[in-house]
């Protein structure tokens, strides 16, 4: 499959709005670049490109691909991609995997400290005009000293660790494969049998790791149940992870502090459920991931498998096929 690949690949990437074709000229390196709006618009590109940067995928871009090696998912899920009929045809594909890692981890960081701090609070404050005073009940608090649990141990639970670690925080991570962990300064692994006990002094609970048949309802009424009163839940996941209905529950009758949460099982979220009025609860609409760098990182993952293509080398970055 690698065997002749092009000096000068030509790259087609389809996307409304990232400016992919603008990136990969900044590189000054052998390759070409064009780049179209829609599927539509690519038809006319597309027997001449080598490799194929998009999310709009179609099987009819096969047929007319002669000179496809390789497509790159600007998307970390590839559920849209025939993987059997790319696969027969010996193209490589590779995803878009901790393209977003940071940002996300990041979003997660500020979930906390504005419930740490109150502000949500202070923008409805800020809208009324309301100059609140001192209240013994609504003190601040700081992540300083604070015990963070995250599930999942991926880039994004990585990356979150170590911002966690610099303010000072106490991190547990819980995580399948705990022999795997290796050892850091302020932080326990531990496995996902003993979340339901870490949980119980955990200020924050961060859900960073993803949808399987053992992570589904993985926060349920009994986990809620363990948690303490003013414990503030953040999921950047994915939204099976939580038990809707349990989460409200709890929210509702005060049995956890807050939540964050950034996914949810519908969405967009419908205007009926009562996430959207409770005033324990920021809602962000699975903008976690969004970056201004995010193409950027898309294309680094691009840049590097070209190399690796050019010098015949077995394994790409993120390979799925």
């Amino acid at each position: 499959m690698t065997e002749n690949f092009p000096s000068v690949p030509r790259i087609l990437a389809i996307h409304p709005v990232f400016d992919f074709k603008g990136i990969i000229s900044s590189w000054g390196e052998a390759v070409e670049c064009v780049q179209v709006a829609s599927r539509r618009e690519a038809g006319q590109f597309l027997p001449e490109a080598d490799i194929l940067l998009t999310m709009l995928w179609q099987n009819e871009f096969l047929e007319g691909s002669s000179r496809l090696r390789y497509i790159q998912s600007v998307t970390s899920g590839v559920e849209q991609f025939d993987l059997d009929a790319i696969r027969a045809r010996d193209i490589r594909l590779c995803n878009a995997r901790g393209a977003n890692a940071i940002a996300v981890a990041e979003h997660a960081l500020a979930l906390m400290l504005g419930f740490a701090r109150h502000l949500p609070m202070a923008r409805d404050d800020q809208k009324e005009k309301l100059w609140r005073r001192l209240d013994v009940e609504l003190r601040r608090r700081e992540i300083y000293n604070s015990h963070i649990v995250i599930v999942g141990y991926g880039a994004i639970g990585q990356h979150l660790v170590s911002l966690c670690r610099a303010l000072g925080a106490m991190v547990t991570v819980v995580r399948r494969n705990v022999e795997a962990a290796s050892g850091l300064d302020g932080v326990r692994f531990v496995g996902d049998d003993s979340l339901s006990d870490v949980v119980k002094s955990a200020d924050y609970l961060v859900l960073a790791c993803p949808l399987t048949d053992d992570t589904r309802g993985l926060v349920n009424a009994q986990l809620l149940k363990a948690m303490k009163a003013d414990a503030t839940l953040i999921n950047v996941g994915r939204g099976g992870l939580v038990v809707e209905a349990d989460l409200v529950a709890a929210l509702t009758e005060g049995r956890i502090g807050g939540a964050g949460l950034d996914t949810f099982i519908d969405e967009p979220l419908p205007e009926s459920s009562p996430f959207w009025m409770l005033p324990n609860v920021v809602v962000t609409p699975h903008q976690a991931g969004e970056s201004s760098m995010y193409e950027y990182r898309v294309c680094d993952i691009l840049r590097e498998n070209i190399e690796k293509l050019r010098n015949g080398a077995s394994g790409l970055l993120n390979e799925v096929v």
